[in-house]
């Protein structure tokens, strides 16, 4: 087990497992040099055939801070694009730190977990808003000469166990690992 892959969420709550895979980046120290022009996700995790972008939210664990805040700001304009202006300076960074100099396809996960749960109908609508202000465009134009996002997820913790498994997050309490 490498313990250089096991990293905690900025509010140090939660416990994120990445020792399998062949990389994991946390560019937040470099965006914070210019943190009024840049931000970041939480963590670029590397594997054989893409990069994952992983920004994680929570106001669903035990003591969270203000949950009914978090949920106030899902129904803003201002928390969505902050989430797209994260996935932008992100891979400014990545480009900028030669982390994907084999052209990986790259994958954007926002992990989110919210008190209540939101349904399917809202999920899909915060996953339409988000489509819509990442540079999917950039795919479809000739002067772009590398594939810029390929994906966008929005999922739960129980969607990101089914999907990725290899990369267990486990509660503060119980982070066990």
């Amino acid at each position: 087990m490498d313990n250089n892959k096991i990293l905690w969420d900025e509010n140090k709550k939660m416990k994120f497992d990445f020792s399998k895979a062949l990389d994991v980046f946390e560019p937040h120290e470099l965006a914070n040099l210019y943190s009024e022009y840049l931000s970041d996700v939480d963590f670029v995790v590397e594997e054989k055939e893409k990069l994952i972008c992983l920004e994680y939210k929570n106001s669903n664990v035990k003591n969270a801070d203000k949950p009914e805040a978090f949920n106030r700001k899902l129904a803003g304009e201002e928390f969505w694009k902050k989430i797209a202006k994260k996935f932008y300076g992100t891979l400014f960074l990545i480009w900028a730190c030669n982390r994907n100099q084999s052209e990986k396809p790259i994958q954007y996960i926002l992990l989110m977990e919210s008190n209540p749960s939101m349904d399917a109908t809202l999920k899909k609508r915060f996953t339409m808003k988000m489509m819509r202000q990442l540079p999917f465009k950039y795919n479809t134009r000739s002067e772009i000469q590398r594939k810029i996002i390929d994906e966008f997820n929005l999922a739960d913790l129980k969607e990101w166990e089914e999907k990725y498994p290899q990369y267990p997050i486990y509660e503060a309490e119980s982070a066990e690992v």
